[in-house]
């Protein structure tokens, strides 16, 4: 969940003192956005609607996934005709809880204010604790993270995890009578000139005017979208993930939300997930397929004995707290930023055009993001014919985005792996001397005044450059197109302001940094 920025600079701030929480902040939280919602089904014209006959548009989905649904969810707001194909017979967490950080909540907000509700009444807020990164043995902290104050200055919820059974069944609520489980799209034909045909794995032909692929790191709708990626399958990113849920509350509980003890090629990440439970991932430099062939107790024994040994008792208390058939193991594959997004009326989503590595919790967040940006776009769209434009929009809108993050989770994975336990000078003497050591402490204030500050300033940052009146209500938002909370909390509260202040020149870093921090 961290990632360096390359800035080169001299200017550091005084260090808040490791493991100490951010300050708290009472800003109210802006009520949400009241959608649009078409009294009928959005009709749109092949030409134009004055003069060619009126029909719904048809939207096909590949993938019934966190990006999908929500896809759905927005498209079926505006009025839309949508149909999900999901190629599994049931939906299976892998790993439990996801996140959702503050900038994937206000998109959720923005397109549909229920469902939004629904998710924090029902997930566990981390992002108002302190959250970080501890050294694996030793258990100290190393820097810690403020997810709170970029999200508050937004007049934004902090982060939270939430059961992705529970994420589904609220989305499903909205939109499960438009999926279809044991349907994957394994190609698709535009032979026909208008719109496209979404063909099913058994054979099955499905007519529509639009085409979503939101079918994962291992798309078939994005193989035939960009037929020079077909030999380019995802590849293997270095790592394996061991992933469970451990039954226990640790001493620290109500301070903290999320830790990433680190160590050389290796990390153990925790987090609060509620309810008398913590969500813990292993991530291991081991190729894959070459992972040890075991199960339950014993990969817990492993990882205990062989992987973790002498770790931070903290670690091993939450392996000993986990139930022996809990435990899940996958190789984790990666592949480059896309840079094709569209083709005539057909556009890719989410993991199937940017798979995010998982240490920044921005996987489903993008997927989210991309659904609300393509909602804005097809809002936009007369006619049918205007479709290919509203995707090319789309894509435009969110390509620098997207692979932006893409490469900031990648980034974070490799520097990760880099970790030695740094240099300590003591009255005892000096420990941990070796060249990486002293890189890695080099690195510490680094980190916490100037590269975690501006990461998750700029993953706040979305949506607000966006259009909110899409989803509000007729006659949209004030005229300074500000909610009366944020307008309140005075000119920090514009959505971008900080990070325009910063690339446009108008203040410099260390005015920037500290007028922000």
């Amino acid at each position: 969940m961290w990632a360096f920025v390359a800035l080169h600079t001299a200017y550091v701030l005084p260090a808040r003192p490791v493991g100490i929480a951010p300050p708290a902040f009472s800003a109210p939280q802006p009520p949400p956005l009241l959608e649009r919602a078409p009294s009928s089904p959005r009709m749109v014209a092949s030409t134009t609607p004055a003069t060619a006959a009126e029909t719904p548009v048809k939207v096909m989905i590949a993938g019934g996934g966190i990006g999908g649904l929500c896809t759905a969810l927005v498209l079926r707001k505006l009025g839309f005709d949508v149909n999900v194909y999901e190629k599994a017979s049931e939906y299976k967490p892998f790993g439990g809880p996801i996140q959702i950080a503050s900038n994937a909540l206000e998109s959720l907000r923005r397109i549909d204010a229920d469902v939004y509700a629904d998710i924090l009444a029902k997930s566990t807020i981390i992002g108002d604790r302190i959250n970080g990164l501890k050294d694996g043995v030793s258990n100290e902290w190393f820097a810690t993270f403020d997810l709170a104050s970029p999200a508050t200055k937004r007049g934004q919820e902090a982060s939270v995890v939430i059961d992705r059974p529970v994420l589904q069944d609220i989305l499903l609520e909205r939109v499960g009578d438009a999926l279809t489980l044991n349907a994957e799209v394994v190609s698709y034909d535009t032979s026909a000139g208008q719109g496209v045909t979404g063909v099913l794995a058994d054979g099955t032909r499905v007519d529509a005017d639009l085409l979503v692929g939101s079918d994962g790191i291992w798309s078939k709708v994005r193989t035939q979208l960009d037929p020079s990626e077909a030999p380019q399958l995802p590849v293997w990113s270095g790592y394996t993930c061991f992933a469970a849920i451990a039954n226990c509350v640790p001493d620290d509980i109500a301070d903290v939300g999320y830790k990433v003890f680190l160590g050389p090629r290796k990390y153990f990440v925790s987090v609060d997930v509620g309810e008398g439970r913590i969500q813990w991932y292993a991530f291991l430099n081991i190729p894959a397929g070459e992972s040890p062939k075991m199960e339950g107790a014993e990969t817990l024994e492993w990882l205990k004995t062989t992987q973790f040994d002498g770790w931070s008792p903290e670690v091993h208390q939450l392996i000993d707290s986990t139930p022996v058939d809990a435990i899940e193991q996958r190789d984790l594959y990666d592949r480059p930023p896309q840079f094709k997004w569209t083709s005539g009326n057909v556009c890719l989503l989410g993991d199937a055009v940017h798979p995010m590595m998982p240490n920044l919790g921005q996987g489903g967040g993008m997927a989210i993001e991309d659904a609300l940006v393509l909602g804005q776009e097809m809002e936009k769209a007369g006619t049918r014919d205007a479709l290919p434009l509203a995707l090319r929009r789309y894509a435009s809108n969110r390509l620098v985005r997207s692979a932006s993050v893409q490469g900031m989770s990648r980034l974070s994975s490799a520097i990760l792996f880099q970790y030695n336990h740094p240099t300590k000078i003591s009255a005892a003497g000096v420990e941990n001397t070796g060249v990486k050591s002293m890189i890695t402490k080099s690195m510490q204030g680094f980190l916490q005044n100037v590269a975690f500050p501006l990461q998750f300033e700029y993953l706040f940052s979305f949506p607000g450059s966006l259009d909110p009146n899409v989803f509000a209500e007729e006659g949209g938002l004030p005229e300074d197109g500000r909610l009366p909370a944020a307008r309140e909390q005075g000119e920090v509260a514009e959505p971008g302001t900080a990070e325009k202040r910063l690339l446009n020149g108008e203040m410099g870093l260390g005015e920037w940094l500290s007028s922000y921090w």
